[in-house]
């Protein structure tokens, strides 16, 4: 994601940016960093204009804010001007060819006025401050024109994108120096008013470079220092508001130490312990309010971890029930298909000549196919389930008459296995709403998993039993049952590759889940009971009572 300086790749609009908006950082934090920098580059232009309008009308607010304070020269404009023009094409056009010629005048030019503060000579008509007389003519002192200097260079780098760290360390160290000059004016009389401010630095000046310095910041915000505190992820937001906290506590509480001491609230000498302890103070207020915001952000991170964690064993779970379903797929689709393929080859060869021998070859494909069918329609109903698109025929019906079509259905089964199917329901009808296809297939789906999993011989029990508002409908058999392990799972998809102990009656595992999902259409729900292996099982079937007299 960062290449070895530091940057990431840049995006279409040329800032920088992750390649991926998914990773925290978007095109929304490009687009209001682009703002920024806009603001940044009018509002210097502005001030760099009200400049020259006071050098032209000799209006003293508009060249050093207060008389006795250092003025804000033409010489120096002309560096915000550039710097500003700078900034403005770098973020406009960042692809354009030429936008390194501004920056480099920047430098070109400031470092003309160190070369003449270095020489003790200013070609005419430009001239040193001397005797603190004032002039358009005057050159900027050597310590604004060495910030400039410094802003150019980061200016320069930031055209390139695998420079944009070190550019954004360059413009930092200018932002915080500016501010250290700032900050000399509120101790007027010390060594720090007279080695910053004192060397011709006005407070204009100092503005525009705090300003172009973090407009140089956000030129690329999301690379080098900027990835670190732009876009949407916790650790982002956590380290937007301590750099805040970090800028606008010192300042705030130096200010008013500084003020209190000299309106003589205190002296001098306890300004700065106060001024110490304040900072202790505050700072580990936040520090401590912050502490507890990335607990509670680990903690959430812990937890989703544990979430992902289990979600990817059930996919996993998911995945592997899947494949065993596919393998399940291929050998029921290939036993009934193995059948008619030999009915096929004994027709191929002269088979069949009489009518009793083609009467049995056409009762085998007809058997087959059907099988065939009915693999085919599990897989649909599935479908059509999971998708929503099934739609149900309801009318009011007696449950009787859905167990009456499903042992017609299962009838066959039942004598080839030799079970013994009990029915016990009341005598009068028991109304419920419904479709009676539907119905008819969840009965006949129970009843072939309980003659599956029955040993030839078993008792297979169905019984109807309403009460006030539900009619229960349980089917019991005294087969193989359920072991405890996987009684929550019988009515998965694909569930029954795992569970069947032998494939000797085969089916996809799909039955008991459209059970489910049918009876859930219905209103209804279904359980399953086993009092574990070999001691059979029991699924009851519960569905909204009718209170109806008739039959609709």
């Amino acid at each position: 994601m960062f290449d070895a300086s530091g940057a990431l790749p840049a995006t279409g609009n040329g800032l920088a940016a992750p390649s991926t908006p998914a990773a925290g950082y978007g095109e929304r934090h490009v687009n209001v960093a682009g703002t920024i920098v806009r603001y940044v580059a009018a509002l210097c232009t502005a001030i760099a204009a009200v400049n020259l309008v006071g050098w032209l009308t000799q209006t003293r607010i508009l060249i050093s804010i207060a008389p006795g304070l250092p003025a804000m020269v033409p010489a120096t404009t002309f560096l915000a001007l550039l710097a500003a023009a700078s900034l403005w094409l770098c973020q406009r056009w960042p692809a354009q060819r030429g936008r390194t010629a501004l920056p480099a005048g920047v430098i070109l030019a400031s470092a003309s006025i160190i070369a003449c503060h270095l020489g003790g000579t200013a070609p005419a008509p430009f001239r040193f401050a001397d005797g603190g007389l004032e002039s358009a003519a005057i050159l900027s002192s050597s310590l604004t024109a060495s910030m400039f200097l410094m802003l150019g260079v980061a200016l320069l780098l930031s055209t390139a994108r695998r420079h944009a760290m070190l550019a954004q360390c360059i413009a930092l160290a200018v932002l915080l120096l500016a501010l250290l000059n700032l900050s000399g004016y509120l101790f007027r009389g010390t060594f720090l008013f007279r080695i910053l401010p004192g060397r011709g630095t006005s407070i204009l000046t100092s503005t525009q470079l705090i300003l172009l310095a973090a407009g140089t910041l956000f030129l690329r915000p999301g690379a080098g220092l900027m990835a670190a505190v732009t876009g949407d992820l916790p650790a982002a937001r956590i380290s937007r508001r301590l750099l805040v906290a970090a800028f606008v506590i010192p300042g705030v509480t130096g200010g008013g130490a500084a003020l209190a001491a000299y309106y003589g609230l205190y002296d001098a000498g306890a300004a700065l312990p106060l001024f110490v302890w304040t900072m202790i103070v505050l700072f580990l207020v936040i520090v401590w309010r912050f502490a507890l915001r990335l607990l509670a952000v680990d903690v959430a991170r812990s937890h989703a971890q544990r979430e992902l964690q289990g979600a990817l064993r059930e996919l996993r779970a998911e995945h592997d029930r899947k494949d065993i379903f596919l393998a399940t797929l291929a050998h029921e689709l290939r036993n009934p298909l193995a059948p008619i393929s030999a009915a096929a080859e004994v027709l191929r060869h002269g088979g069949g000549q009489d009518a009793a021998e083609r009467e049995r070859i056409g009762a085998i494909v007809a058997a087959q196919a059907a099988n065939l069918v009915s693999l085919v329609n599990d897989l649909l109903d599935v479908e059509r389930v999971n998708s929503g698109r099934i739609a149900l025929d309801k009318h009011v019906l007696d449950v009787c008459d859905a167990i009456a079509g499903a042992l017609d259905q299962v009838r066959p089964l039942l004598a080839r296995k030799r079970h013994e199917c009990q029915v016990k329901a009341p005598s009068t009808p028991v109304y419920v709403c419904g479709d009676l296809k539907r119905l008819v297939q969840v009965v006949v789906n129970l009843l072939n998993n309980a003659a599956k999993y029955t040993p030839p011989g078993g008792t297979i029990r169905v019984t109807v039993e309403p009460s006030a508002r539900t009619v229960a409908l349980t089917v019991e058999d005294n087969g193989i049952g359920i072991p405890a392990d996987l009684m929550g799972r019988v009515f998965e998809p694909y569930a029954q590759a795992e569970l069947t102990p032998d494939r000797a009656e085969g089916g996809l595992g799909l039955g008991l889940s459209l059970v489910k999902r049918l009876t859930e259409l219905h209103g209804g729900s279904v359980t399953a009971h086993s009092d574990g292996a070999g001691q059979g099982s029991r699924f009851t079937v519960t569905l909204p009572l009718m209170s109806v007299v008739g039959r609709g």
